[in-house]
């Protein structure tokens, strides 16, 4: 009878630890349902922060704040139940962190910087830097109630475990039979369970999430069986889902760290293209003195009655001396002309433009580092067509895929780089070759980021610009490697309709006197051109220029110079400059336009930018109204026989 009691207490007790047991597994897992909430609300947040659809959205806001209160309040149930301080003060971690995600996110979707001690960072990146915090924080409290568990698995297998011992030598002392049948019981139906239980929660704790036990005979063990195969099932998708989270947010952090890169190498191009502009535009000024004034020698050099001056002597000077002068000059001018018009910044809009211009100018600009790497370029005859494209994106197309050929020719100091153009249909085809090692895979060049170039060679960004540029004209691009070795490129555009550009007007011709007409006896009085210009230098040449024509010659260093010159005595012609230290160009049109309109159609600005913003409204209304420096002498000469009309003799220039 007293064997019966003992082991039925033993039973009540054993149910009652499998029932401790069973509330504090549902407890864990409860914890576990909270947890992943928690991570799935916090994930829900960044998704929507990092949407930059969300940006100034209220509606994205208010779920955004909808979610970040359901969070709140997981959090809120984890504070109400019993916890350890250590564990509370890890609750309380993980609620400042997702209070620091809350703030750093609005300041993402709000387009705010960043304060604080976080000034010095990007608002998203502090974003993500508070999510990793929150992550961790909570990867830390389920660590800790894991080892509760374990422990407390642990406490309950021994006290189960005494609580056996215990009862088989006191039945052992009444019945040694009875107590060994016992014995052999609880061993098979509690310790070993119990014992498999406590193995497979060890394991889980150091790491081994695989584990799995085999189903219980007994019922209640069958419940604690499954929750722990549950509980394992969980942790790892917990943790694969976490490690590809951890994976994507790394990548998405490599990304931005390289658009960053991108975006600052940019800005830098950027700051050097209108340095490079400004400088073109200040040597335009003493470019064209240099070629004004060599043309002028030349010409008085090709005077026959030029004093002092043998003629061997003349000719000797201007082949030794004045030509080279002259055909430098012209090419600097050249070049400077291209430098500003590349360093322009586009309109982004698509419109006809002239391909062969872009063409010339890109290839000019990269002429010296083919010559420099030993590659020939070779540029076969190119039609005369118009393309729809921005001109801009046009030149960095043109540009990109002749760097990438140029730079597979480089390595082995030769090769030639030939670019082939003609029209098929409605299309211009483009084809750039090289005869470099090919490409590694064709198929992915035009992918972002994907270069096969050194570190620090290339940004995997260029092609990439390529294709979008060429998708954005309404054309296509297409690379492949050719047979025997060597690399294509194949651009199409779309053929547009011929432009017709105003053309700058030709000179006047002087009428010829009709037949038997009395010859004038009285001159008429010569017509007075007014040029206006800071540079005492290049005045002075314009001054010397207009001496082949029978015109009296004003000049004014300013402004307020050519007012006062224009106010005391009437001129036939105004040619300006337009960058001037105290009032621009500009400034002398406009008062020109309202104090004496009928010399409007009679005014020329002479400058070194000819698409300046402020010239766009005059310019649209009379294309011809600028000539760009450094400018031709013969343009120079038949711009001004323009102005002034029929009646004035023909100029003498040097020969180009």
């Amino acid at each position: 009878m007293v064997s019966v009691v003992l082991l039925g207490s033993l039973a009540v007790l054993g149910v009652r630890e499998q029932q401790r047991l069973r509330l504090a597994t549902t407890r864990v897992l409860e914890e576990q349902r909270i947890g992943d909430d928690v991570l799935r609300g916090v994930l829900q947040q960044l998704s929507i922060a990092g949407d930059p659809a969300s940006h100034r959205s209220r509606r994205q806001v208010a779920a955004f704040d909808s979610t970040g209160q359901v969070v709140y309040n997981f959090l809120r149930e984890y504070l109400r139940r019993p916890l350890s301080p250590q564990e509370r003060r890890q609750i309380e971690l993980v609620k400042e962190e997702h209070q620091a995600l809350e703030v750093a996110a609005h300041r993402v979707m709000d387009g705010a910087p960043a304060s604080g001690v976080d000034a010095g960072e990007e608002p998203r990146v502090v974003m993500m830097r508070h999510a990793g915090a929150l992550l961790n924080a909570l990867r830390g409290f389920v660590s800790m109630r894991d080892a509760s568990l374990r422990a407390l698995l642990a406490q309950q297998g021994a006290t189960l475990r005494r609580v056996t011992v215990a009862g088989v030598l006191v039945v052992g002392l009444l019945a040694l039979m009875q107590a060994l049948g016992v014995a052999r019981f609880v061993r098979r139906r509690v310790t070993r369970p119990l014992e498999r239980v406590s193995d497979a929660v060890s394991r889980i704790g150091a790491g081994d999430l695989g584990v799995r036990l085999h189903a219980a005979s007994d019922r209640e063990f069958a419940g604690i069986v499954e929750a722990v195969n549950d509980m394992s099932a969980r942790l790892t998708t917990t943790r694969n889902d976490l490690e590809a989270r951890n994976a994507s947010l790394s990548e998405a952090l490599d990304t931005v760290r390289t658009t960053r890169d991108e975006l600052v190498r940019r800005e830098s191009l950027a700051a050097i293209g209108r340095m490079t502009a400004g400088l073109a535009h200040e040597l335009n000024n003493p470019l064209a003195t240099v070629l004004a004034s060599s043309e002028l020698l030349a010409a008085r050099l090709a005077e026959r009655e030029a004093p002092d001056v043998p003629p061997l002597a003349r000719e000797e000077l201007a082949r030794d001396y004045v030509d080279p002068i002259l055909h430098e000059a012209r090419r600097a001018r050249l070049l400077v002309r291209s430098l500003l018009q590349f360093a322009r910044r586009g309109d982004s809009e698509v419109r006809a433009v002239p391909f062969r211009s872009s063409l010339e100018l890109v290839v000019e600009l990269r002429q010296f580092a083919c010559t420099a790497a030993g590659v020939h370029l070779q540029v076969d005859e190119i039609p005369a067509v118009h393309v729809f494209a921005e001109r801009q994106q046009l030149e960095a197309v043109l540009l990109n895929v002749l760097n990438n050929a140029i730079d597979a020719c480089a390595p082995a100091g030769r090769g030639t780089v030939q670019v082939q153009a003609r029209v098929e249909g409605d299309d211009l085809c483009v084809r750039v070759r090289d005869d470099g090692p090919g490409m590694e895979e064709p198929a992915r060049v035009f992918e972002a980021f994907y270069t096969t170039k050194g570190v620090g060679e290339g940004t995997g960004l260029g092609l990439a610009l390529v294709e979008r540029f060429m998708t954005a004209f309404g054309g296509s691009v297409a690379a492949e490697n050719i047979p025997g070795g060597g690399a294509q490129f194949t651009l199409r555009f779309r053929l547009a309709p011929t432009v017709d550009h105003v053309a700058t007007a030709a000179p006047a011709t002087r009428p010829e006197p009709p037949p038997g007409a009395p010859e004038a006896t009285v001159p008429a009085p010569r017509p007075c051109v007014l040029v206006v210009d800071d540079e005492p230098a290049l005045l002075r040449a314009q001054q010397l220029l207009l001496r082949g024509l029978a015109v009296e010659v004003e000049t004014a260093d300013s402004v307020a110079a050519a007012q006062r010159v224009l106010e005391r005595r009437a001129v036939q012609a105004i040619l300006c400059d337009v960058k001037m230290p105290t009032a621009s160009g500009v400034a002398l049109f406009m008062w020109v336009a309202r104090a004496q309109p009928a010399l409007v159609p009679h005014f020329v600005f002479v400058t070194g930018d000819v698409e300046a913003p402020e010239l766009a409204s005059i310019t649209r209304e009379r294309p011809n109204a600028v000539l760009a420096k450094p400018f031709d002498v013969r343009e120079y000469l038949d711009r001004v026989g323009v102005l002034l009309g029929p009646g004035l003799p023909d100029p003498v220039v040097a020969s180009s």
